[in-house]
């Protein structure tokens, strides 16, 4: 009797320790709370992230910094809940994220997550509206149809494409349009968390500068992690923070083992 009281009371502490960190976090209105956070590809070889502690709050845009095969998409995968950490916990918008069944995490990753990636990952033979109305379906939204199109047209709107380009192939789009329409349908499903991946890379100046400024105008109040190598975006956001100071164990490690991180980001 006295070892399940005992136990018991062990339990109701550590549910105590959880509500009230649960309750800390949405206080403090942060999107993102790291703690403890580890991952390596193998048993055998060492933390590709080793992060103790980060934080970011509800809305904050957040450039993140690194060389290739630093570990930037491997945090982002993390976050997104594609790769489940070797250790440690990530917290999003009050959830208990890297606690989530595979399941529950791809149900939250589709309604409250919209990510841009480096290569657009569009599917060419759909058309535009095709490929972002995916995004919907896999959020199980509950919008009506012309509730949906008008949301659509308004997005394409501020994104300046024309509305005929919905019925386009999406690889019959220039690369502009198509960096457009990936924005479209991470944005959709009006997600509070905003993750884009080295999406400037193919770009000139000139058009980087205009895509920068579509795209904080367009993410609003949504909390966004911008990933990049390139330090000179680091004038669009107040928040600047590099993956070898959220990582500092990791850094001796990058030379014996960026090979394979490379390739991982790359694939």
């Amino acid at each position: 009797m006295n070892t399940i009281n005992k136990n018991n009371s062990t339990h109701s502490q550590h549910n105590a320790v959880s509500e009230k960190h649960n309750a800390l976090i949405e206080e403090c209105n942060l999107a993102i709370v790291v703690n403890n956070l580890q991952f390596s590809y193998s048993k055998e070889s060492p933390p590709v992230i080793d992060i103790e502690a980060w934080q970011v709050p509800q809305g904050e845009h957040v450039f993140l910094s690194g060389p290739s095969g630093s570990g930037k998409s491997t945090l982002l995968n993390l976050l997104c809940g594609t790769l489940t950490p070797t250790q440690g916990d990530i917290t999003l918008l009050s959830q208990p994220f890297s606690s989530l069944s595979n399941r529950q995490r791809d149900k939250f990753r589709a309604r409250n997550i919209g990510v841009v990636f480096q290569q657009f990952n569009l599917i060419p033979y759909l058309s535009v509206a095709q490929n972002i109305n995916a995004a919907v379906y896999f959020a199980t939204s509950k919008i009506s149809k012309t509730a949906g199109d008008d949301k659509l047209l308004h997005l394409l709107d501020k994104l300046q494409l024309p509305s005929q380009v919905l019925h386009a192939k999406a690889d019959a789009l220039s690369i502009g349009q198509q960096q457009r329409v990936a924005i479209a349908r991470a944005l959709i499903n009006d997600p509070q968390l905003l993750i884009v991946d080295e999406p400037t890379s193919a770009l000139d100046s000139d058009a980087r500068d205009s895509f920068m400024s579509l795209l904080k105008d367009v993410a609003g109040k949504s909390t966004m992690i911008f990933v990049s190598h390139d330090k000179a975006m680091e004038s669009y956001f107040d928040r600047h923070c590099s993956i070898s100071d959220l990582s500092p164990s990791t850094n001796h490690a990058m030379s014996s083992f960026g090979g394979i991180e490379q390739a991982k980001e790359r694939a």
